[in-house]
């Protein structure tokens, strides 16, 4: 009777350990009612989506928004082939300048040579590509786009985007604005 007892006891302890290893997973949590917010750094894709994002505040028509949707869309497909290689690792965000502008190499007085050797020049690197790439459109678009009363606020917006950007492309640096931060924190 006891041998019996002991056979039942450890046929239901394993009959009772196979049902819970195959119940069914737990209902799916149900989606939350407002949409989700974006990743704290993901930044808009260029100068004319931060600028877009903003196109209340700018007091943008119907007609700006389109024709700045339609110029951002050509630069996303102008530097298609630039982030493809940046992703591919062929640069690294430190080995880029910050704003496209190459300093003299034993200049004096600070000028820069308009005289390089041929072989010394080479292409700017794929970050300052698309940073140049950025700033011309934002120039075309503020010029033929926006009206002077909205030049300002474009350009303060245009300008918090590339600090941003470039302080995500280089994570050990300073951020930009913290000089000033640190210059009136005993005020």
């Amino acid at each position: 009777m006891f041998l019996q007892a002991t056979v039942r006891s450890a046929w239901l302890l394993t009959s009772l350990a196979v049902a819970c290893a195959s119940a069914p997973p737990p209902a799916p949590v149900a989606a939350p009612a407002t949409p989700p917010v974006a990743p704290a750094g993901e930044l808009p894709r260029s100068s004319i989506a931060a600028i877009l994002a903003h196109r209340e505040e700018l007091g943008l028509t119907p007609d700006q928004v389109t024709l700045l949707q339609r110029r951002d869309d050509a630069l996303a497909r102008e530097d298609e082939a630039l982030r493809k290689r940046i992703a591919a690792g062929s640069q690294t965000p430190a080995s880029s300048s910050a704003s496209g502008f190459q300093g003299s190499r034993g200049g004096h007085g600070g000028h820069h040579s308009a005289q390089r050797p041929p072989d010394q020049k080479r292409p700017p690197d794929p970050l300052t590509q698309l940073d140049d790439n950025d700033t011309r459109a934002f120039l075309e678009v503020e010029q033929q786009v926006l009206t002077e009363a909205q030049h300002p606020r474009a350009e303060e917006i245009a300008t918090r985007f590339r600090e941003a950007l470039y302080d995500q492309q280089h994570p050990g640096r300073v951020p930009h604005g913290a000089d000033a931060d640190a210059g009136t924190a005993g005020r």
